[in-house]
């Protein structure tokens, strides 16, 4: 049976905070270890990291019509790709602007009333004319050049010879709960702490320890000085394949129901650090909101 980890306050009580690791930080992935909590408390920051952290993404683009004159060569171009505008519309939708929550808010919440300003909106031009390919790094944004798109090599559509793309998109503050593409954070995943545990077992021979240490997907199993040996607990994945290698039921594997790990990426909108941020707040605003509604109940 794997111990309890709630911690114990000074007066004897239960302390209700929950310790909270980081255990890997990169610049659009972490690994968080959550302590002292349930199941249902870690898929509830798995599910607001998901849906409701905000961020930038274009919303309306405007599209030229009609014909466009190259000053400088005196060319004309036809307004006109090979992709609906729609679907160019929606590609650009998906690029992701770098955010900073503290300047730029909805649209619903700014002090403009929603008409529109620099705290709740951004807008971007596009200016290209074939043959080329247009890229990310050709959606350029007005104003504030520290807004230009994280993934500038990011192909959006190909032009012929006489044709051309010029647009102006605004890009406002959203949710995934919305729309997909103000999704911050993907592959969010979370799994409770697995305990390697090794006992030899008498009939276990030396060949079967070491074809279980091979058995590891992972290699956290070593062999040596005929002992079986966890290198880096941590790094388990409890895929179960040292149990089912091990004959004889020397190995096994138990789950922490207290103490689990959630993993992360983000588009790089935002960091890890503070996508996560983000969620831990507003859980604990939407849980006062919602104890506040219950002690109003007569």
């Amino acid at each position: 049976m794997v111990p309890s980890r709630r911690a114990v306050a000074a007066d004897g009580g239960c302390d209700p905070v929950t310790p909270l690791t980081i255990q890997e930080l990169k610049p659009r992935s972490a690994l968080v270890e959550i302590d002292n909590a349930t199941a249902s408390q870690v898929n509830a920051i798995r599910r607001t990291l998901i849906a409701d952290v905000p961020k930038l993404a274009i919303e309306d683009v405007e599209f030229h019509l009609g014909p466009i004159r190259d000053e400088a060569t005196g060319k004309d171009y036809d307004s006109s790709t090979s992709m609906f505008d729609e679907a160019i519309a929606l590609r650009l939708g998906l690029l992701p602007i770098p955010t900073d929550l503290s300047e730029f808010r909805r649209k619903s919440e700014c002090s403009c009333g929603g008409t529109g300003c620099p705290h709740c909106q951004v807008m971007f031009s596009i200016d290209r004319k074939g043959p080329c390919t247009v890229y990310a790094r050709d959606v350029v944004p007005l104003g504030d050049a520290t807004l230009a798109i994280l993934e500038p090599e990011i192909p959006l559509v190909r032009l012929g010879a006489r044709q051309a793309l010029l647009a102006y998109a605004t890009a406002v503050v959203g949710t995934a709960r919305e729309h997909a593409k103000w999704q911050v954070a993907q592959g969010v995943g979370m799994y409770p702490r697995p305990h390697v545990k090794i006992a030899k077992k008498p009939d276990c021979t030396e060949s079967c320890l070491k074809r279980t240490a091979a058995s590891c997907p992972v290699n956290i199993l070593e062999f040596s000085g005929g002992k079986l040996s966890v290198t880096d607990e941590l790094k388990c994945i409890d895929c179960g394949a040292c149990e089912k290698a091990c004959e004889h039921g020397s190995i096994k594997i138990t789950p922490d129901t207290e103490d689990y790990f959630l993993r992360f990426e983000t588009d790089g909108s935002l960091t890890p650090r503070e996508a996560l941020r983000f969620a831990l707040k507003d859980l604990k605003r939407r849980f006062e909101e919602l104890r506040e509604a219950i002690q109003a109940v007569p």
